[in-house]
């Protein structure tokens, strides 16, 4: 018996390659940029009475533990953090970022991706005199963080 195909096999199956290809780039659905959070910062200099400001930014994924920690002072944030990221493995932004400035630095900071939707933000800065020295942040929401003599201040941007 005689085959009657005007094309052979191996052009046919070649054919179907090329063409999808060229079809399935334009099936492909656009990834999104993953989201960031731009911080700018103020540094006063006066900030922390003349001292070096060490800051920590946490972003949390429970709701009730970001309200449980909306209780605790900068104080006790920086006097038992690593126990909270023992207690609390899960919540990985509990490292979202941490740095120490100097009064009257320029500070530059590249924005820092948000790898998960995060219920809320807690900015930490330890300063020497009394106070709760925390502020609230709105995770993807750009914020200027200014470190005054005495505390801090966040103002969330439009």
């Amino acid at each position: 018996m005689r085959r009657s195909d005007s094309f052979p096999l191996g052009v046919l199956t070649f054919a179907c390659f090329v063409l999808l290809a060229l079809l399935l780039p334009a099936c492909r659905v656009p990834l999104r940029p993953s989201p960031k959070l731009t911080i700018t910062v103020d540094v006063s200099p006066q900030a922390n009475n003349n001292n070096p400001v060490a800051v920590d930014l946490i972003l949390l994924k429970d709701k009730k533990l970001f309200k449980e920690m909306m209780k605790v002072t900068a104080a006790e944030w920086f006097e038992k953090r690593e126990q909270f990221r023992l207690d609390y493995p899960k919540e990985t932004g509990l490292s979202a970022g941490s740095w120490e400035w100097v009064p009257g630095q320029k500070v530059v900071i590249e924005p820092l991706p948000l790898k998960f939707k995060a219920a809320g933000g807690l900015v930490f800065a330890n300063y020497f005199t009394p106070g709760a020295h925390r502020a609230v942040i709105k995770p993807g929401k750009p914020f200027q963080l200014t470190l005054g003599p005495e505390d801090l201040t966040v103002k969330i941007e439009k």
